[in-house]
């Protein structure tokens, strides 16, 4: 299954910067599972199955990423360096 980068817009709810922008290791303990501290972005989705679809994207796009729960939110997320059409350069 090949995922666009249209598809996996589509499958994240909502993002932000995540590396510089907010100290995220003080409020490590809302994330379940070890996530990557130095990555650039934080992607947020619905459900399990859409982080799957969605790191499926970054796989075939050789970017680097890591899957963890976020209490807080009561979602899963993602981190990557991966900017989506989001970020403004």
């Amino acid at each position: 299954m090949k995922i666009s980068k249209i598809q996996f817009e589509g499958l994240t709810d909502a993002q932000m910067q995540w590396a510089g922008e907010t100290d995220w290791l003080t409020q490590k303990d809302r994330f379940e599972d070890t996530i990557c501290w130095s990555h650039k972005y934080i992607y947020w989705v619905e459900n399990y199955a859409s982080a799957v679809l969605a790191t499926l994207f970054l796989q075939q796009n050789k970017y680097d990423y890591s899957i963890s729960y976020d209490n807080a939110m009561d979602q899963y997320c993602f981190t990557t360096d991966y900017a989506g059409s989001w970020v403004r350069v």
